[in-house]
Order: structure tokens, then sequence, then C-alpha cells
């Protein structure tokens, strides 16, 4: 491993970048915005940052990374394509074959951090993974694995399973199948001739907390039940299991949710779900109150990938997404998770808030960890000479924006995950470029360390 301590990010560098903004399309150009970010953007970081490349996850490392923190210790987990191809048998059909994963985790280590591999999925898409730690301080990982589905190649159940020293402990299979316990009442509707109750393709985008009234783990993950139709995709479900016999609720019927999905709790153990809808562009919110779940719609529209989601200490319900037409990233809150305040524009500086994700310091203040692809005014797309990790805090009313990372040539900040330990932020990101000497793109995980 390579610990680097970085005095300047102004650096400068000589290898190019295959740019896709890191969902593999360029941004549409913007239109109506102006330079004059409502956040205070201050210049790159002065002081010391450390910064820790995790070779251990591989040479494309970094997606879907999401974070995971208690108040000593923090966590990793990301997938990592591998390149290669794993065989399944659909509809028994012979010589199918989908991408293979590797799922990577990253806890501190005595040299900084260090990724091991817990365990590798075949995959017909990249499908999230979930990392919390349980009332023990164990890392407790949630994934999509098991076996093909009867109409889907790769993956297909809900498993969740400890990573002890790097090593996966022995799974429970959380969800084999699209059943559940139940719905509410005003959703039922939804599930017309029982759709929401069959197939077997399930497990998807698993988001994993730790409730702090009971002490147990909860997961939230979508349901594509047979997984192979248009209509799976547009009717999915998403379903909600707490220990410790994980029942599994349905908790937004048939519309098409789950993906990108985040869960949080509040400080009495009401559980929130944030996720998008792609078959009707939409972020929703479901969450439980004294009067059961209830579900609304947060924004109406198409989202860059990736939601920033977390739920304090206090209570406070906290969400940032880029809205995709007009490139900003933009935030949202709720003290109770019924009612929140409108959007507002955090950093609208060219086109900007792709992969955001949400944490609290210490004193309950919010932060934003996200990427910036471009600056304002100087083209539509991606430029890895002027891209790079910011984040964004509130601090008595206000919002500052920072460069953490900004490497000429090399685009990082993509697929964040902030946590804080300690009152210091810590980010892990995807630094990705194209290796000349290689003829290929690469892209492998970081981790930046405020002093």
């Amino acid at each position: 491993m390579r610990n680097t301590i970085i005095l300047s990010i102004a650096l400068t560098g000589t290898l190019g970048l295959s740019c896709s903004g890191g969902g593999g399309s360029s941004p549409s150009p913007v239109v109506g915005k102006r330079d004059a970010s409502p956040a205070v953007d201050l210049a790159p970081v002065s002081t010391v940052w450390q910064f820790f490349d995790v070779p251990e996850c591989g040479s494309q490392a970094g997606y879907q990374t999401v974070a995971a923190a208690s108040a000593t210790q923090v966590g990793f987990a990301t997938l990592a394509p591998t390149g290669s191809q794993a065989a399944c048998t659909v509809e028994g059909r012979s010589g199918t074959t989908t991408e293979s994963y590797n799922i990577c985790v990253v806890l501190p280590s005595a040299s900084g951090f260090s990724g091991s591999i817990a365990t590798a999925q075949p995959y017909a898409a990249m499908m999230g993974v979930g990392l919390a730690f349980d009332q023990a301080g164990e890392p407790m990982l949630a994934y999509t694995g098991g076996p093909s589905g009867s109409f889907r190649c790769g993956a297909s159940d809900l498993m969740l399973a400890s990573v002890s020293g790097g090593t996966l402990g022995t799974p429970n299979d959380i969800a084999a199948g699209s059943q559940s316990s139940g719905m509410p009442a005003d959703q039922a509707a939804n599930c017309v001739q029982n759709v929401c109750n069959l197939g077997d393709a399930t497990g998807y985008w698993p988001a994993l907390a730790l409730d702090p009234s009971s002490g147990k783990l909860a997961v939230a993950f979508r349901d594509l039940h047979f997984g192979f139709a248009d209509t799976d995709f547009n009717s999915s479900d998403v379903e909600f299991a707490i220990g410790d016999g994980y029942s599994i609720y349905t908790v937004d019927v048939a519309r098409g949710g789950g993906t990108y999905a985040r869960l949080g709790f509040s400080p009495t153990g009401k559980a929130a779900i944030v996720h998008y809808n792609m078959a009707k562009p939409a972020i929703w919110l479901d969450h439980q109150t004294d009067q059961g779940w209830k579900a609304q719609q947060l924004f109406v529209g198409t989202i860059h990938e990736q939601l920033g989601f977390a739920v304090s200490s206090q209570g406070l319900h906290s969400l940032a997404y880029c809205d995709d037409t007009r490139q900003v990233l933009t935030y949202s809150e709720s003290s109770d998770g019924s009612t929140w305040t409108a959007p507002v524009d955090v950093d609208r500086d060219g086109i900007t808030g792709y992969f955001p994700s949400v944490a609290f310091d210490d004193s309950g203040n919010p932060a934003i960890a996200y990427y910036r692809c471009n600056d304002y005014g100087v083209g539509s797309s991606c430029d890895p000479n002027k891209d790079g990790l910011y984040l964004a805090r509130r601090s008595g009313g206000s919002w500052t924006t920072q460069q953490i990372s900004g490497e000429s040539g090399v685009s990082d900040g993509q697929y964040t995950a902030l946590a804080f330990v300690g009152g210091k932020a810590v980010i892990a990101f995807q630094s990705s470029y194209y290796d000349l000497v290689a003829g290929a793109s690469k892209a492998i995980l970081r981790i930046a360390k405020e002093p």
C-alpha cells in the first residue's frame, strides 16, 4: 500500500483520462446556470490531508462505494469489476455469462487503510453494496449474492454476513424471493395480480443501518421479481427487514423504486429509506411514523448517479442529490422525516454535485462529499484538469465548499463515501485515469483523511 501525504493538490500529471463523468455518458449541456454558488467556495485545502491508495481492491475498484462509522471506527465497501465473466444457466440454456465483481471491504490498518476481497459474485449489472457496524462494533456486509434466478443471470438473493479481519463470515440468506409479510394499506392496490409477491430476483441496492433504539441491524433493498422484463423493473418493490428474525415488509409497492437506496434511523428507532425510481424519475422517501409506513416524493425529475442521505443523532434527515437537468448539488432536510425544506443549491459552480455522500460531524452539522466534474463556462463535459473531489460543510446555517483533491489529468472524486470519526472527515472515492503504457483505463479506490 502507498501512503501519500499531499501538501498541495495543484499537481501536474502526465496521464490522460477516459472521461465518462462516472456514469458512462457525458452530461447534457447546462442551461441557465450562474457561476455564483450560494456557498462560500474556499481555496483548496492548505492543511495536510492524508491520502491512501487501496490497491488490494484491484485496478478497477471504487464503484458504488459506501461508508460506515461508529464513534471510534470507520469502514468502506466497494464493488470492483474483475473483467472476467461468470457462467450461469437461465431458463435451462447453457453458455450464458455475466460480469463478475469483487466486493472489497476497507478498514483502518497500521499503515493507514487496507482492503480485503470479502466475496466475488456475478452480476447482471452493478447493484450496490451495504455496510454498517453492529452493536458490538463488528463490520457487517449486505450484498446481492447466491445463485442466479430462474430468469435472471447472476446473483439474486440478499445476503448479510460479518467481516472479521477482512474475511467474510457465514452468510445469512435474508431474501431469496419476492414474498413479504405485508405492505402499507394505502399501497395494496398497486399489487395487481399479486405482482409484488412473485419472482426470485431480489436483494439489489442493499442499504444497511443500525437502529440506535434497539441495537438491531436493518436492511432495505430492491426486489426485481423475475428480473428480466421491463415490467419487472417498472414494478419493482422496496423491501425492509430488521433483525433478529429479518421478517420482510414491502414499504414501496410495485412503483419501480429501489435504485440507489439509502437507509437511516431516527433516535427513537423510526426507519427512513430514500431511493430513486428510474421508471418514472423521482426520489421517494418511505419512512416509519406512529401511524405506520408513509411514502412521499421528495423530487421529481432525473438525477445523476447516487443519493446522499443520513439521519443525525438528533433526528435531522438530510438528503443531497445532483439535479441532472441543472447539474447542481441540491440539498433538502427534515427534522421529523415528514416535513421537508424546499431544495436549495449548495454548489452550482460548473457541472457539479455528482456522486454525493452525506454525513454529520460531531456537532451535528451536515456535510456532503461530491464530485465537481468541470468549472463554469468551459464546456458541457467533464475535464480531468478542472475536476476534483469536493467537501461542502454547513456551520452556523451557512455552507462552505472546498476542493479536497484535484490532480491534473486524473479524474478524482467519483463514487464518494463520507464518514466522520473523532470529529474528522474521512472520504473514500474513485480515482480514474488512462494508463498510456498499458493502453487501458484504470480506476483505484483512494481514502482522504482530514488531519
